[in-house]
């Protein structure tokens, strides 16, 4: 069973990163857990003589101990800013890049889900995750919440493709959405039926009535799965509507976010390594590159690639 018992929310000292705080917290509050508050300390190296005419780079402990101070300083703030009864709110500071004191966190503290903001601007050429969150989706091992807006999370969706691995996404999902009193949707888009790699003769199937017929069928067949995953999850809680729609994956789940007033979608990503193929267009990482909703990212353990 997923839980929230420990949420990790990295912060750069910005106010962008701090709209990950309120969500992390309301998450929190559902299973009175712990939310830490993670900044990093980026050495400032410089240059320092070591021998007569000879010089190396270091960081002076003089300048450790200021940025040590300043982000301390900082994270306590943050603390007494946000504190609220029934939220454990920790705070931490970890010396080294970004990136990696978000991941060495994670995984020495076991926690449960990363809370991070990012810039929520959209469109193909405008994309702007930024290196550091790019490479926490590629590699955290627990799901990870990627916050776009402030806005509150009142309608959540999770898609679905008919695979296990898909699945890996139900349980955090709905979890979180019980958590927010959010309205869930399970989504499932029913993409043309592929006949042929010559446009025309694929066109003028899919126009044929065995060709509608087979896409009726298809979408029957995804009806009926999504309506069968629903049931399976009301035993534990969860409580979902189910929407076919029919055309290209990325374009008509956009296009149903933007429609319905989406806050969060939900994806599991297909690689052992997170968004692996990033670069090459899977469905997850063109709609994160598109969207201006916040999205939970939940790559599947190892295992259930056996």
């Amino acid at each position: 069973m997923f839980a929230l018992n420990k949420i990790l929310v990295p912060l750069d000292g910005s106010e962008l990163a701090e709209w990950a705080i309120e969500p992390a917290l309301e998450l929190a509050q559902s299973t009175k857990g712990e939310v830490i508050l993670l900044r990093s300390l980026i050495p400032v190296y410089t240059t320092m003589p070591v021998v007569a005419g000879e010089y190396e780079w270091a960081w002076p402990e003089y300048a450790r101990e200021q940025v040590r101070v300043e982000v301390k300083e900082y994270l306590e703030a943050v603390r007494e800013r946000f504190s609220q009864p029934g939220v454990t709110l920790s705070t931490l500071a970890v010396e080294g890049d970004a990136a990696s004191a978000i991941l060495d966190t994670a995984n020495a503290r076991q926690a449960d889900l990363i809370v991070m903001s990012t810039h929520g601007w959209s469109g193909t050429d405008k994309l702007l995750l930024g290196s550091v969150t790019e490479r926490i989706l590629h590699q955290a091992a627990c799901p990870v919440f990627v916050v776009r807006s402030p806005r509150s999370i009142s309608r959540m969706m999770l898609t679905l493709d008919g695979s296990r691995l898909a699945e890996t996404a139900v349980e955090p999902g709905l979890a979180i959405a019980n958590a927010f009193k959010a309205r869930a949707t399970l989504l499932s888009v029913n993409e043309p039926i592929t006949v042929s790699s010559k446009m025309m003769v694929q066109q003028k199937w899919l126009n044929s009535l065995e060709g509608q017929q087979a896409q009726q069928q298809s979408r029957s067949e995804k009806e009926q799965y999504l309506r069968d995953v629903a049931a399976r999850y009301e035993v534990t809680g969860g409580h979902a509507a189910v929407e076919v729609i029919d055309g290209p994956a990325v374009d008509k789940i956009l296009e149903f976010a933007d429609l319905h007033g989406i806050d969060l979608i939900v994806m599991s990503t297909h690689g052992r390594t997170g968004l692996r193929r990033w670069l090459y267009g899977s469905v997850t990482a063109k709609v994160m590159r598109r969207t201006t909703s916040s999205m939970l990212i939940i790559r599947p353990a190892t295992e259930a690639f056996n």
